[in-house]
């Protein structure tokens, strides 16, 4: 089975403009794990995660070991949300996407998510336009439906 077979065509996406903000509301609101940034005739050209946006909110190690016996104040983590939310998609996202194509064997698509510690995966053709998405989720229920279809007969 390929990737083709169970992807979801009905696709999430935002612009290289969009705010920090939008990028948020879009994701906690569709409860994804990921959103794709896709520009001109829908070519993907960068990804951004939940756990990324998170990630901006809080201090890093660095700024925490600075800290020494201070705890961080989360007034100033709410004050980054200010700070944070018109900054654009282009400058939040990460370029270096990992993807498969629609011809991709499933089970090679999940160890791929499995080795990068990722929820889903853009599917691209070979032009780079996106075409749809994949997750774990949607994997397992493959697999599970096809065995106990197996079992069945």
């Amino acid at each position: 089975m390929n990737v083709s077979d169970i992807m979801s065509k009905n696709l999430v996406v935002l612009s290289p403009n969009a705010t920090f903000k939008e990028v948020w509301r879009t994701i906690f609101k569709k409860k994804i794990h990921s959103v794709p940034i896709v520009g001109k005739k829908d070519v993907m050209v960068g990804i951004i995660t939940r756990e990324e946006l998170l990630e901006r909110l809080y201090p890093d190690y660095q700024e925490l070991f600075s800290m020494e016996d201070e705890f961080p104040d989360f007034e100033d983590m709410e004050k980054k949300v200010a700070v944070l939310s018109g900054m654009k998609a282009s400058t939040l996202m990460r370029s270096h996407v990992v993807f498969v194509h629609p011809d991709t064997p499933i089970m090679r698509a999940l160890s791929r998510m499995i080795v990068r510690r990722i929820h889903q995966m853009p599917v691209v053709d070979d032009d780079g336009k996106l075409v749809g998405m994949v997750t774990k989720g949607d994997i397992f229920i493959s697999l599970f439906k096809s065995s106990t279809h197996k079992t069945r007969k």
